[in-house]
């Protein structure tokens, strides 16, 4: 296994979002010696949505009257699995507030099976995003509750995944004993937990096998990963086969003045529609991945010093072609710098 493992999102939305593009990319993707690829979850998703909150794509493939397509993350990997047979395939994050614990727990471990034994699953509350394209609201969530609700989803899921006969007594969900079958193809179905802040990493700490946060930099992984670790031992849990890992905005070019033109537009684009409020491009350049070769070198290596292991590249392009070619200099420069 790879010492510092490269995913990369595919368009299951975006402005170059279709059937056609995301089994392109995939099998690039695992073509290419990549180690994961990733879709990314919502259910309701608005025009504006789709044009200020790009994380597959680029602001320039935008085209005026597009419908916000997003393909369903599930049922994507799903369809994904047939098309490959090595790589690992995740997404990130899950809403999981929006989607009922006992019926996902079913669908994972269904497509476990169907991946071969592939799948990461990464899950969250819901994002900003979220919030502003009324998903919440959609599915009758409280935004002020989603945080213990999660909480409680998370132990549902594990219970069923786990138990050949499972029941569960809690505030938001209770069940009596049942069977649910099949229990997933791999011996523990990967929970990497979302979101950059504290309560996140202590929950990755208290329920997951993984945290994967987006718009936090190398000093403040850091120091996340030592919030992880202290609440993993708080729960009895061994925190060092915790997965440390990233969603990054990425580019990467011959010249660092190329990656930055590259990713400029879509970075002042997306401001304001994320997780933080990115009025400040200095933030997003801080805390993703964009330049050079050796730019993109220097901050891998940054992340990996701050304990990351597995990166999930959302790289930015105007086209696939720009995609591919970007994905074949990053699998020549840097996948064997970590074999």
């Amino acid at each position: 296994m790879r010492q510092i493992q490269f995913g990369v999102r595919v368009p299951n939305s975006g402005p170059l979002a279709s059937v056609e593009n995301i089994v392109r990319a995939s099998k690039a993707t695992e073509e290419m010696g990549f180690d994961a690829l990733w879709v990314h979850d919502h259910v309701a998703w608005s025009t504006e949505m789709h044009r200020h909150h790009i994380s597959s794509g680029a602001a320039e493939a935008l085209v005026e009257g597009q419908d916000p397509d997003f393909f369903e993350s599930l049922t994507t990997l799903a369809y994904i699995a047939a098309q490959t047979s090595t790589i690992q395939m995740g997404v990130a994050c899950m809403v999981t507030p929006c989607r009922n614990p006992i019926y996902a727990a079913k669908q994972l471990s269904t497509l476990d099976h169907l991946t071969g034994g592939r799948l990461l699953v990464g899950v969250g509350l819901g994002s900003k995003a979220t919030r502003e394209s009324d998903e919440f609201d959609l599915f009758g969530v409280s935004t002020k509750t989603r945080a213990p609700v999660t909480d409680e989803y998370l132990q549902v899921m594990k219970s069923i995944w786990t138990t050949k006969t499972s029941s569960f007594s809690g505030k938001y969900v209770s069940f009596p004993e049942v069977e649910i079958f099949p229990k997933p193809k791999q011996d523990t179905l990967p929970l990497w937990i979302g979101g950059w802040t504290d309560h996140a990493a202590v929950r990755a700490g208290k329920y997951g096998e993984g945290w994967i946060p987006g718009w936090l930099g190398p000093a403040e992984m850091a120091r996340g990963k030592d919030v992880l670790l202290n609440a993993a031992s708080e729960a009895g849990r061994d925190g060092a086969g915790i997965t440390i890992a990233v969603e990054k905005l990425a580019t990467i070019a011959r010249t660092r003045e190329e990656g930055l033109e590259r990713a400029l537009p879509t970075v002042r684009t997306s401001s304001n529609s994320y997780e933080r409020d990115v009025d400040d491009v200095q933030f997003a350049l801080d805390r993703h991945i964009f330049g050079s070769v050796d730019d993109v070198k220097q901050r891998v290596d940054e992340f990996a010093q701050a304990g990351v292991t597995h990166f999930e590249l959302k790289l930015i392009y105007s086209t696939m072609d720009e995609l591919f070619e970007q994905m074949e200099l990053w699998a020549e420069t840097i996948l064997p710098l970590y074999d």
